[in-house]
């Protein structure tokens, strides 16, 4: 299935028109209309956008066009957990991978706590940190997570 076919879905599921979807992904409206229509293909950010509002779903379906894991029947529109959640399944990675994914994680969780990193010899503050990993996955962690 097209990307665009699968941005109408989630437009039909969630019940909103495609403005209020514009708006609730925090995306221009045209946007929108440009993937709808076929003319642009999704970005990989605009995708994360849609995954944040609505984390019900599945992320391979999204990007990919895969089997959905599970179906989802109706996605609530006035869902507003913006947080990520990572789901790691430890029968897929060496125990290894895990232990340094997860030292990594608090060594970044701490540094963005405490706010130590430096940015260009100047006053600004983090707000976000993201891994891209060779296999293609990603994680990002903000300022507000813990």
């Amino acid at each position: 299935m097209e990307a665009s076919k699968r941005i109408l879905e989630i437009l039909e599921k969630s019940g909103l028109t495609p403005s209020e979807f514009a708006d609730k992904i925090e995306v221009q409206r045209s946007a929108i209309s440009h993937i709808v229509s076929g003319r642009n293909k999704p970005s990989l950010e605009f995708l994360i956008k849609i995954k944040k509002v609505f984390p019900e779903i599945d992320t391979d379906w999204l990007v990919f066009g895969t089997e959905k894991k599970e179906e989802f029947e109706e996605i609530s529109s006035e869902n507003e957990n913006m947080e990520n959640s990572v789901n790691f399944h430890p029968t897929l990675f060496d125990i290894d991978e895990i232990e340094n994914s997860e030292q990594e994680i608090q060594n970044s969780q701490e540094i963005i706590s405490q706010n130590e990193m430096p940015v260009s010899n100047s006053s600004k503050k983090i707000k976000k940190i993201v891994f891209f990993y060779e296999d293609g996955t990603f994680d990002d962690f903000s300022q507000n997570q813990g």
